[in-house]
């Protein structure tokens, strides 16, 4: 699999996660996040493997960021047990272009969910930090990816 195949199932799966407050939360310990989320939005809800989810996120950075890096732990259910996917390292400019000034943060993108993604159940937790390695925000959740029907 692809690095960009790889980096978008990932966002995916956080996305799906993260657009329900049944299926996410602030991980234990999210002292002083940077950045706070209002509203996070994914259609169709839930995602379907093999379609396009669009993605709407909203919320408030307290602090400029001009670099920073994005840690993405992942689970998959298989065989009556949790067992642990790679965990990725990534640019947090990548995604956004730096620096990203305080204040209101939106942020809306299209992404294919690869066909090739197995259905189940994930759990996942996603750490952002900046150029001071000062905490922007960590993320915990778990959710189920199905084929459409």
């Amino acid at each position: 699999m692809s690095i960009k195949s790889i980096t978008a199932l990932i966002f995916v799966v956080l996305c799906i996660a993260i657009s329900s407050a049944d299926i996410w939360s602030y991980c234990p310990g999210n002292i002083d996040a940077t950045f706070t989320i209002d509203t996070l939005t994914v259609s169709p809800d839930p995602p379907l493997i093999g379609k396009a989810a669009f993605v709407k996120l909203a919320g408030s950075l307290s602090d400029e960021v001009t670099e920073g890096e994005s840690v993405f732990s992942l689970q998959y259910y298989i065989d009556g047990a949790w067992r642990n996917l790679p965990t990725f390292k990534n640019d947090v400019c990548k995604l956004l272009s730096c620096p990203v000034q305080p204040g209101p943060l939106v942020f809306n993108t299209t992404i294919n969910v690869p066909f090739i993604t197995p259905p189940g159940q994930y759990q996942g937790t996603l750490q952002l930090t900046d150029q001071n390695n000062k905490n922007i925000s960590c993320l915990t959740f778990a959710t189920t990816l199905a084929y459409s029907i």
